[in-house]
């Protein structure tokens, strides 16, 4: 099969500091060599098989996007932007009951299509108009996405699989150049996603939100040709649920949605050196 993929983005400057972007493409999503094995493999997580389909098809996603840009300064940026996705036949992971021997399985398939758009703020700003914080940067991504998956002889009011309604990012950075200081402490957060896909008449399983705190220092060392880092994943280490969501929500409610999954990850922490040999 041969796809024809175009890419266009235009700019017009409203003024040296401000531009106003316009961008539409054609990409492609194909599918994994796991999606695509017919081999069944155990997923000790899910304590379920897992079987690809070689039938699958590639996604075709159509996209496009407006933007506001804003550069106040060297090193900061503001913008917002509206955006807009078309998929044909996305990829998606179902439960399927009567899997072989009767066991519990998972197997892949492709919707007809799903569309999905949204709006998004993006900041990257120096604190140094504040006393005592001329060396921190903050920065934050927000988005807001609203998505919704068809498929053939199917009735569907739900969002694609793993596709969130909202994504929150944000970091808060302290450099110090001349001796070589450099920390970053960041927050991620989705909204509630669907996990995996119901099939047999048994609902979809949602994955609910969490955050996540991560924190990182690094210094340099041996005449800037060392780095010795710190990497602390994961801070909070908030329960993961998941559930079936009974009462069509979106959003997991003890006292009606009943919880299938709840596992930790654990916090983890690295320390590395590397040593740059010229």
């Amino acid at each position: 099969m041969r796809d024809f993929l175009p890419g266009v983005n235009l700019t017009y400057k409203v003024n040296p500091k401000t531009n106003l972007r316009l961008s539409g493409s054609q990409t492609l999503i194909r599918p994994e060599f796991r999606e695509l094995s017919s081999f069944a493999f155990f997923d000790f997580d899910m304590f379920a098989s897992i079987t690809g389909d070689k039938t699958l098809q590639r996604t075709k996603v159509t996209n496009a996007d407006l933007r506001y840009e804003v550069y106040p300064k060297p090193g900061e940026i503001f913008t917002l932007g509206v955006f807009y996705k078309h998929f044909d036949k996305p990829i998606e992971l179902f439960f399927n009951q009567t899997g072989a021997g009767g066991s519990s399985t998972f197997n892949y398939i492709n919707a007809d299509n799903a569309t999905g758009y949204g709006v998004e703020f993006e900041m990257r700003k120096r604190l140094d108009f504040i006393d005592g914080m001329k060396n921190f940067l903050f920065q934050t991504n927000l988005s807001y996405i609203y998505n919704r998956v068809t498929r053939e002889n199917a009735h569907l009011d739900r969002p694609m699989q793993g596709q969130s309604p909202y994504v929150l990012n944000a970091a808060l950075q302290y450099d110090l150049e001349k001796i070589g200081l450099f920390t970053t402490l960041m927050y991620n957060q989705v909204g509630d996603r669907i996990f995996y896909v119901g099939g047999n008449d048994v609902p979809p399983v949602f994955e609910h939100t969490r955050p996540l705190l991560d924190f990182q220092i690094s210094k340099k060392i041996i005449s800037n040709r060392g780095e010795l880092k710190l990497d602390v994943a994961d801070i909070f280490n908030k329960a993961s649920d998941y559930y079936y969501d009974n009462n069509k929500n979106n959003n997991y409610d003890k006292d009606t949605d009943v919880l299938t999954i709840k596992k930790k990850y654990g916090t983890n922490v690295s320390l590395t050196f590397s040593y740059n040999i010229k």
